[in-house]
């Protein structure tokens, strides 16, 4: 008999529950689309806005109506990821942990992980103006100048006249360490598990702070990524989990089907610093 206590409904909401609380990029980007998703290869029609013109006005003019333009952005569906792990009888039997809650726990970190490294990878989509430093001259940070580059990165954005409401700065364990170290630099307090956990640190120039480990030096040089939530799209799915019980051994078994999709919307609201990792 498969685990008796697993409802798929319930498991998938488990998992998503865990991936929510514990995610950094996922919660920062837009996921207005997410309902729309039904199987692999999806395509979710993103609505976007187009410009409106505004003209000079005189008494008794005639007005002119300016057509508008109602964009439409693919955001394709192009990625999918399973996990499957089994449970041996006699493992289940000596273990007095909640084997459901456990392993929903791990293989939604895992899931978290995948998505936070494909989300910050997006680092390369931001317009090529928005970029201080370069991959053959990374800046080099310290905790006297860190604050510094910050102000550029939101100076950048200012240029792009992105919003200064909502703007995410997402960084690493060493520039965090930096970070904290700054004069500038305003630790949050008194701040519940949930927003701790999802890697929010704190506020400097204009920027929520949010520390990932999923950001690895390429070549030596990291890229810390400053964006708003115009930025990305994203979109996921866990389509299907079940359980089985395999017929040539004791135990049951899990297995589960995630997808999901990620585009860049708006370019300019992005801007990526280069920093040394040495």
């Amino acid at each position: 008999m498969a685990l008796s206590n697993f409802i798929p409904e319930i498991w998938s909401k488990k998992l998503l529950k865990i991936f929510d609380k514990t995610a950094v990029m996922a919660n920062l980007v837009n996921r207005d689309f997410e309902g729309d998703i039904q199987s692999a290869g999806d395509v979710v029609h993103v609505r976007t806005f187009g410009d409106v013109t505004v003209n000079n006005y005189t008494r008794d003019m005639t007005i002119s109506f300016q057509a508008l333009t109602d964009p439409m952005v693919d955001l394709s569906i192009d990625q999918q990821k399973y996990f499957a792990f089994k449970v041996d009888d006699l493992d289940k039997a000596q273990s007095n942990i909640d084997i459901l809650e456990g392993y929903a726990g791990r293989a939604a970190i895992a899931i978290r992980d995948i998505v936070d490294s494909r989300l910050i990878g997006h680092y390369t989509d931001v317009d090529s103006g928005n970029v201080i430093g370069t991959d053959v001259a990374p800046i080099t940070l310290t905790s006297s100048n860190i604050y510094s580059y910050i102000t550029q990165l939101g100076e950048t954005m200012d240029n792009c006249n992105i919003p200064q409401e909502g703007r995410n700065l997402v960084i690493t364990p060493k520039f965090k360490t930096m970070l904290l170290q700054s004069t500038e630099f305003t630790r949050a307090t008194s701040l519940g598990d949930n927003v701790i956990q999802n890697g929010y640190i704190g506020n400097v120039a204009g920027f929520a702070v949010h520390v990932t480990t999923n950001n690895p030096a390429v070549s030596g040089v990291v890229n810390l990524l400053a964006f708003t939530r115009d930025y990305v799209s994203f979109a996921s799915q866990v389509s299907q989990i079940e359980t089985v019980r395999p017929y040539n051994m004791f135990a049951d078994a899990v297995k589960g089907l995630y997808l999901y999709g990620s585009k860049v919307m708006l370019p300019t609201a992005g801007a990526v610093l280069k920093a040394t990792d040495s």
